[in-house]
This record gives C-alpha cells, structure tokens and sequence, in this order.
C-alpha cells in the first residue's frame, strides 16, 4: 500500500492549497491530501489568501552595517512576515508589506530580497520594508522562486489554477514583471522547490502524484523546456533544492530527514546531512560553508538551523518571535545575503 505525503510543512502547503480548492468546487480533486486532518488544521489556521495592505506601522528594519551578513526567514499563519536576522542570531527586522503567506526566498546579486507569495512575487531591496517590484502571476500559486544570472526569474506555481492536478513554472525575462513563458514538465503534480546554478540551467524538486516516493528531481538545460529530464533521483517527499560551490546540487528530503548532494547528473557523492526533522527551503552561505534550512516549526515562532558543509554539524538554531500579534506557526523559506556565490 502507497501512503500518501502527509509530511510538515512542505506538503502542508500542497494540502492547504488542494484542500481550499476542493471546497470551493464542492468536492477535492486529491481525497488523499485534502481530507486529512492536517489539510483541515491548515484550513483553519489561514483567514484569507490576499496580502495584506502596505501598512507602515507593521515591520522595523534597524541600521544595518552594508557589509553584514543577514539570515533570513519567511513565516506565516497568524501573521505574515519575512524576519532578518544578523547570523548570530540577532533579529534586526522584520517585513511585513504585502506579504501573504510568504514562502519560498531568494537574495540576488544585488542584495534584493525575491519572496514568493501566494499570489504573487515580491521584490524588496536590501534594509527596504516595502517592495520595489511586483511580479504578477495569473497561472498559479508561487511558492518559491530563484533568479538565474543572466537576469531571467523561475517561479514555481504549486498548481495551475485551471487545474489543481497540473503544476508548472512561470518565466520572467529580465526586467519583466508579468509571465514571458513557462516550463511544464509530464506528470508535474506539484513542484513546491526550485533553483538554477551558475550555468543558467534550472532543476525543480517536484512531485508527480500524491503518494511517498512520486518525488523527482528535473532539469531544464539553460531554463528551457527542450531537453528537460528527470536526474533519477527519487524522494520520498522533495524539499528545497540548491546548488553549492562545487557544481553539485543538494536535495532534501522531508521524509527522509536529509540533505543529499548529487552531481548535476543525478549522482549521490557520498555527502550528506542527517537533519534530525523535516526541512523546507535551503540556502548555502557564499563561502559554501554553511547550510541553512527551514525546520519544522512550533508555537513559539520560526525556526531555522544551519550546519556546516559538508561535515554536517549542526551550527546555530535560529528562533524569533512576531512582533505582530500572536506568534507564527509555518517557516518555509530562508536565505542568506549576501547571496550564494555565483547565482
């Protein structure tokens, strides 16, 4: 018997998702996701998908050095916000404007904050609480979203809002801040992870159905869909996705409580790290040293770990706590700035 992926946090958006959809028409297209009491606790937890209106009063940002180094870690539940945090742990900020349900992060290489919401992309420059640009997206849901170095932005949509069992990802040319194309892929049921490397190539950790073990990674050579490929890799649940310094990709796996490296071919090369607890988004420090993750979450607010690499020694938990109304309960997204090296 196939069990479906009831795994924190990371499908915990798929459910949320599939299961609101599935109210809506009167039935759910996904009786194994959308039925299940985590699919109905996030149903509760949740009391509008609209962002909220730029507020000025909401979010702080202090005086931050220009040469510092930043974590960040997007939450959402009671609130919605994106917290920054020095990496020692300090909490210097925290953006609030416009965020709805804020997941999947990405710093460029001019130090802006990409943040994937659920019903657009938002573009913050560095020590900014409001966006400087929006990018709309008509097809889906975003829930991550990466930036390859010749300028062209990838959004994964969780699914396709004419189809709640398609998935695919919006292209953005540069500068462009509505959909210039898109990558589909056969079977694509959801892809909640993406990243592209130093070459322009895109890999996609999604799902091609709702069980255990539908989890693959794809690649899109230079972010195009001819040539598009599955790497062999199967997971149990794909997490995040990014490259490191070396040209290889890491690859978590929710259920298997992993962080993998493979080559760019699907390879294992023998490093891994044994997270202990399900994680969502990553990011690598520009070193290459370090690895940050977004764990599972309690009630007192986000959490975020990071270990080293590739010895995988857990270095630093990362908590803080909303300053807007109760505390949060879901962390998807972290990212480092400056940015990793090369992307």
């Amino acid at each position: 018997m196939r069990h479906p992926t009831l795994t924190p946090n990371a499908l915990g958006v798929a459910v949320l998702v599939t299961f609101l959809a599935g109210c809506s028409g009167g039935s759910s297209q996904t009786p194994a996701l959308s039925g299940s009491p985590l699919g109905q606790a996030f149903a509760r937890q949740v009391t509008s998908l609209r962002p909220f209106k730029p507020n000025t009063s909401h979010g702080f940002m202090q005086a931050i050095d220009a040469q510092a180094h930043l974590v960040y870690m997007s939450s959402w539940g009671t609130a919605s916000v994106v917290d920054v945090l020095t990496m020692n742990g300090k909490q210097v900020g925290q953006i609030a404007n416009g965020l709805a349900e804020p997941q999947g992060l990405f710093v460029d290489a001019k130090s802006s904050l990409w943040v994937a919401n659920v019903s657009n992309v938002l573009v913050y420059p560095r020590g900014a609480l409001s966006p400087s640009k929006t990018l709309t997206d008509p097809v889906g849901f975003p829930v991550d979203v990466t930036v390859c170095p010749n300028g062209t932005a990838y959004v994964a949509d969780l699914y396709d809002n004419s189809s709640s069992n398609q998935a695919s990802i919006q292209v953005y040319a540069p500068g462009s801040t509505t959909p210039t194309g898109n990558l589909d892929y056969t079977n694509d049921f959801r892809n909640p992870f993406l990243t592209c490397d130093a070459a322009g190539n895109v890999f996609v950790a999604l799902l091609t159905g709702e069980y255990v073990g539908d989890g693959l990674v794809i690649e899109f050579p230079h972010g195009k869909e001819k040539g598009a490929k599955s790497l062999g890799i199967v997971l149990q649940s794909p997490g995040g996705i990014k490259p490191d310094n070396a040209g290889n990709l890491l690859v978590t796996d929710l259920i298997g409580h992993t962080i993998t490296e493979y080559t760019e071919n699907g390879s294992p090369t023998g490093q891994s790290i044994a997270t202990g607890t399900a994680t969502e988004g990553i990011a690598m420090s520009r070193d290459g040293q370090i690895v940050l993750g977004a764990t599972d979450t309690t009630q007192d607010g986000p959490v975020g770990v990071s270990w080293s690499f590739p010895g995988g020694k857990q270095l630093r938990v990362y908590t803080c706590c909303s300053r807007i109304g109760p505390p949060l309960q879901v962390n998807e997204g972290v990212a480092f700035d400056p940015g990793q090296k090369g992307i």
